[in-house]
């Protein structure tokens, strides 16, 4: 079976080009020298060796083809090399990411270049709630290190993480992983300060909290909280547990003087047993 041919429509640069299907279908192909020698008309076998291949819709063309205009081929390369990287540790991701990293990875390595050092300030955070996405980010680095020769600083991790964390959330909805970790890390300390003493990190239950903290901060910025069915259970619990439901309502009140948002009965009653595993542990403090 022979390999399925591309019609190449604009040469953007020697390592990248603008080609068609047959079915009309768009594609950016990237690989080092594809669009060497090649003008438009000339075919390009889609299954090649080296060669990646990346839908892109209309709407998209004028903004990909600034930035590939002058992408280098080494970027292109290491920046394919990490989104294999997390594919595979992480599953399918938004197209998307190829494109925003590879920008992220060029500027971050003329900041480095220019002596410019900008710290990310919620790196911590981010290797806490985001473990998968920063141990890649981590990968990334050692690669971007040795492709270029160069000693990025460790936030870069956390900077790559938000790109991933980013692109396994649907395109069209409003996920901004910075926002949500700067909620996550909002709603830890609020817990951490009423406790009056050092969380147990290494702990199931804590892990259970942080797990649970970081879903729940999805859903109150992207306004899918979830909706109580049984207010005689919602009312149990925080009968029950006097202490942690406290702590949430603290918690609420704060929600919506920053965030302008309302916590559901339901959402209360899942933090407030998730609280109360860790005070029964003896991690937080005493239970009631």
């Amino acid at each position: 079976m022979s390999a399925v041919a591309l019609t190449i429509k604009k040469v953007l640069n020697s390592s990248v080009v603008l080609a068609r299907e047959n079915d009309g279908q768009e594609l950016i192909v990237l690989g080092k020298g594809i669009g060497y020698g090649k003008k438009s008309g000339a075919t390009i076998e889609k299954d090649a060796v080296n060669r990646w291949f990346v839908p892109v819709h209309s709407d998209q063309l004028d903004q990909l083809t600034a930035l590939l205009k002058d992408m280098p081929p080494d970027v292109i390369e290491v920046t394919k090399q990490i989104v294999a990287l997390a594919h595979q540790q992480l599953g399918p991701l938004n197209d998307a990411l190829s494109f925003t990293l590879m920008d992220h990875i060029n500027f971050a390595l003329e900041r480095y270049r220019s002596g410019i050092h900008l710290q990310n300030k919620l790196y911590w955070e981010v290797q806490s709630y985001y473990p998968k996405e920063f141990a890649i980010g981590q990968q990334a680095v050692t690669l971007i290190d040795q492709q270029f020769e160069v000693e990025m600083p460790k936030e870069e991790a956390a900077n790559i993480a938000f790109h991933l964390v980013n692109a396994a959330k649907n395109e069209e909805s409003d996920f901004d992983s910075m926002k949500v970790t700067t909620l996550i890390d909002d709603v830890i300390s609020l817990i951490r300060y009423q406790s009056m003493q050092k969380l147990p990190v290494n702990s199931i239950s804590y892990q259970r909290l942080i797990t649970h903290v970081k879903f729940f901060a999805e859903r109150v910025l992207t306004n899918q909280q979830l909706v109580s069915t049984d207010p005689v259970m919602d009312a149990h619990v925080r009968n029950k547990y006097p202490r942690a439901a406290r702590m949430v309502t603290q918690i609420e009140r704060f929600l919506e003087r920053k965030y302008h948002a309302v916590m559901t009965d339901e959402e209360f009653t899942f933090l407030v047993i998730h609280i109360q595993r860790n005070l029964s542990d003896g991690g937080i403090g005493k239970s009631e």
